[in-house]
């Protein structure tokens, strides 16, 4: 009976012996530290891998987090593990447009991350800005490399935004005259070449005489060849508005843009005669030597005989005692003298000449005949007007 019970009590032990050991495997535990978006906390597991303990946490990884060491790592005492979730980025660079993931959880690291971290982009969200875990909508404009040339000056310049911001840089606000090219709502391009120039426009008003207008009316009350102003001319007065435009301090052009006339011109009228008198015979002047001498003025005479019309609008008569002069009116009546025999004669003026440098009277061949010079041609007299 007893050498029964030694098999069984040697099996009995070994049993427990089995059991004791299972049950250590099983009570054993890992230290772990778990840190869940850069949130961490210390652990006791007893998983055996790195996806069982993330299981047992509760935490659910999706396709674009990252975990570390990977999910099928043993686990063992001591281990760092790291859960880093995805965030989708909505990322227009430079007006272009494309979705990326990334784990980072600022706006700043996305951007180490994506190598896009250049110190003068312009950014539409702070650099320390958290993203979240439904994301972020990011536009970023980087800096451009362009030439400015205001004022004639040429200098590179490299910023983010537009022309605008560009010539904003150089402390330059353009107006409305200004002349900016490209416009300055372009954005910026690497290589653009802008330049400026300044515009200003000046106005002024000047004062101008406006002259007056000469009109003629004809009379019959006065003798045909005879003038009279009836109405005196005056000028009138106009304001000019001139526009001057400038470039760059330099004057391009210079015009007049309106005109305001502030006071009228007075025409000057002139009366002119149309009546024509009687014919006068030579029974109307007189000539011989009962005449007194002429005094007062001396001039070269000469003497015409060809039918033609006169000045004054009357058949020219060589009979007659008549002579042209450049300006007495007609009608006029002057003694004309001969100083070398003393013949005097009244002629009437009628015509206009003569028009050859030192001569002032061209008689008729009947009033130079009257005095005896006819042979002659041109004779040096003596005249006067005597009505």
């Amino acid at each position: 009976m007893p050498k029964l019970l030694i098999p069984a009590i040697a099996g009995g032990a070994a049993l427990a012996l089995v059991a004791g050991v299972s049950a250590a495997t099983v009570l054993h535990r890992n230290d772990v530290e778990l840190s869940v978006d850069g949130d961490s906390q210390s652990l006791q597991v007893r998983e055996r891998t790195v996806g069982e303990v993330l299981d047992a946490q509760g935490i659910a990884v999706g396709a674009h987090d990252v975990v570390l060491p990977a999910a099928d790592t043993a686990v063992t005492d001591g281990m760092e593990i790291a859960v880093s979730y995805g965030r989708e980025l909505e990322l227009t660079v430079d007006g272009e447009t494309r979705t990326v993931w990334t784990t980072a959880r600022t706006v700043g690291e996305a951007l180490e991350q994506l190598r896009i971290d250049e110190p003068d982009a312009k950014l539409s969200a702070t650099r320390g800005l958290s993203i979240g875990r439904e994301g972020l909508d990011l536009q970023v404009e980087t800096a451009k490399d362009v030439t400015l040339t205001v004022a004639g000056a040429t200098a590179p310049v490299r910023l983010t935004g537009t022309v605008a911001d560009a010539l904003a840089e150089v402390s330059v606000t353009p107006d409305a005259d200004d002349i900016v090219t490209p416009a300055a709502d372009t954005p910026l391009a690497d290589g653009m070449e802008i330049s400026y120039v300044k515009v200003d426009v000046v106005t002024t008003v000047k004062e101008k005489a406006i002259a007056f207008e000469k009109t003629e009316v004809k009379s019959g009350k006065l003798d045909k060849g005879t003038e009279k102003v009836t109405t005196k001319g005056v000028d009138g007065v106009a304001n000019e508005t001139w526009t001057e435009i400038y470039r760059d301090d330099v004057l391009v052009t210079s015009r007049v843009t309106e005109t305001e006339v502030v006071k009228e011109a007075v025409d000057q009228v002139t009366t002119v005669g149309t009546r024509v008198p009687a014919p006068k015979t030579s029974s109307s002047t007189s000539s011989g030597s009962d005449l007194t001498p002429a005094t007062g003025n001396t001039c070269k005479a000469s003497y015409y005989w060809q039918g033609q019309m006169t000045a004054n609008g009357e058949r020219f008569n060589t009979n007659d005692l008549t002579a042209a002069h450049k300006t007495y009116a007609f009608g006029t009546r002057v003694k004309v003298t001969n100083p070398k025999n003393g013949q005097s004669v009244i002629v009437r003026i009628n015509d206009r000449g003569p028009y050859i440098s030192g001569r002032c009277l061209d008689l008729s061949t009947a009033a130079m005949k009257a005095i005896g010079g006819t042979s002659a041609g041109v004779i040096t007299v003596n005249y006067e007007v005597v009505g």
